[in-house]
């Protein structure tokens, strides 16, 4: 790959305080109708923060009658209320590697006609909170992907050779629970990507699987357990989609996740080179460089009828997204929000964060890198959609690893936190994403082992890390990431 992966530097885009303007969430009904004398009386909420450093933005949200919702990250009068209760909840703030929390999480007021009640959120002294790996597992070949059933203790991690392994209780299973390595090469950067178990997994037994063949095309398949061994699969699986890539062995993608709607979704990879020689990202008719959407409900697949270019003889009815490079990992948060994360060439690192529901659109490539022109400056960027995150390779960053926005319950106070590292320069790096703004930023000084591969999430939605510190050919490794010992 011209690029390895590619790496991160650590410039954090978009920190900084969120501008919050008043919000009418009930107009008249909140009492300020005028009349012949001028305006009536005016309901309002004052909210005060306090402990916080100076410049740091607080993690409030604000909740009340007909549907309002307000974030707040400083002290601020919220005018032009509806009449009514009204619910502030505050979560932790991290700034560096230590944890602001509120004395109260959850406060109440009630808002009446022509009245402007007070409310303050106090944050407490700064406690040094850091993280730690735990080693859950070891002998793996190129272990590059995890995953889970939902409500099943076990964890499934693909090894890039071919294989998918159980672990059981802490224990790596001997036997694979599948074996499809004679499909498959590991030539350049191809190989047995990911996995996703299908929604009814529990009932249907059916799982699909990323990977390149032989030739290098990029397969995507579906298998199902074995009825009588829950820990192996059925050898023989069913091709639904496969994408000629052929020259080049990079980009490829990876990935596939069912997103909230029950459909399967797909991040592929430009095809290889550098610039997109072929085109690719940009081009409708071409399904790579792209984020698929299908319906796999049926014995093969279907085409969405919402997707962006049915029915518009405009382009692939499987497409979704276009203008991606190599997005190496993609994840549906419970917030209602994709992260997407695409490696760069050799200026800008990049994660996109749109609404699961947000078809049609554009990140750039290949004639932005990032939000920087590719080639000669300026360039027409009308229609694209800029990254919510970028960062660049001054300190030696190259090919950013995407991860999950973490929603387990062993660390609460990650919750809301999106995790991500860099090929090339191996540490653990998180924001936090609020209403179009990246905050938070936070190098965790936790430097990664080896050679990262990819993040995972159990059941239980705990993160993990696949790394290979090296010494062998199974010497990959499986890390649960908690709290700092």
């Amino acid at each position: 790959m011209n690029c390895t992966f590619r790496r991160w530097l650590g410039v954090v885009l978009g920190s900084g305080v969120l501008g919050l303007a008043a919000c009418g969430g009930g107009g008249d009904a909140g009492g300020t109708g005028g009349g012949p004398d001028g305006p009536g009386p005016v309901s309002s909420l004052a909210l005060t923060v306090q402990g916080l450093p100076d410049g740091t933005p607080a993690n409030i949200s604000v909740t009340g009658p007909e549907g309002f919702q307000q974030n707040v990250a400083r002290s601020i009068t919220l005018s032009g209320l509806a009449a009514g209760t009204y619910t502030i909840t505050a979560g932790n703030v991290l700034t560096g590697t230590s944890v602001y929390a509120p004395g109260q999480t959850t406060q109440t007021a009630t808002v009446a006609v022509g009245t402007s009640p007070a409310v303050t959120v106090a944050y407490g002294a700064p406690q040094t909170f850091r993280l730690s790996l735990a080693t859950v597992a070891g002998g793996l070949e190129a272990p590059i992907y995890l995953t889970a059933p939902g409500h099943d203790s076990r964890l499934f991690v693909v090894e890039r050779p071919g294989r998918i392994r159980v672990i059981r209780d802490g224990t790596l299973v001997a036997t694979p629970f599948l074996d499809i390595s004679a499909l498959t090469t590991t030539d350049g950067e191809r190989g047995l990507l990911s996995m996703a178990f299908d929604p009814s997994y529990a009932s249907n037994g059916r799982f699909y699987v990323y990977y390149t063949a032989a030739d290098g095309a990029i397969t995507v398949a579906r298998y199902q357990v074995s009825t009588g061994n829950p820990d192996v699969a059925n050898a023989t699986g069913t091709v639904l989609l496969s994408i000629a890539h052929g020259g080049a062995s990079n980009h490829n993608g990876g990935q596939l996740a069912f997103g909230p709607d029950g459909m399967l979704y797909l991040a592929t990879g430009d095809g290889g080179g550098a610039n997109d020689p072929a085109g690719n990202a940009q081009n409708p008719n071409s399904l790579l460089g792209k984020m698929l959407r299908i319906d796999v409900r049926g014995n093969s697949y279907a085409i969405p009828p919402d997707n962006p270019f049915v029915g518009s003889g405009g382009g692939r009815g499987e497409i979704w997204a276009r203008g991606l490079r190599n997005p190496w990992r993609f994840s549906f948060d419970t917030s209602g929000l994709v992260y997407i994360a695409d490696v760069g060439q050799s200026a800008r690192e990049e994660v996109n964060v749109q609404t699961a529901e947000a078809a049609g659109l554009n990140y750039g490539w290949a004639r932005l890198e990032g939000t920087q022109c590719v080639g000669a400056a300026p360039c027409d960027t009308t229609g694209m959609t800029p990254p919510a995150f970028e960062y660049d390779h001054a300190s030696g960053a190259c090919a950013i690893l995407g991860g999950y926005v973490y929603r387990g319950s062993a660390v609460p106070e990650l919750q809301g936190r999106y995790f991500y590292t860099d090929l090339c320069t191996g540490r653990l790096m998180s924001f936090a994403y609020r209403d179009g703004m990246v905050a938070e930023p936070v190098d965790w000084s936790l430097p990664l082992p080896g050679t990262v591969y990819s993040f995972g999430t159990d059941a239980g939605q705990e993160l993990y890390i696949l790394a290979d510190p090296g010494g062998s050919a199974t010497s990959g490794q499986v890390l649960r990431l908690q709290r700092g010992q």
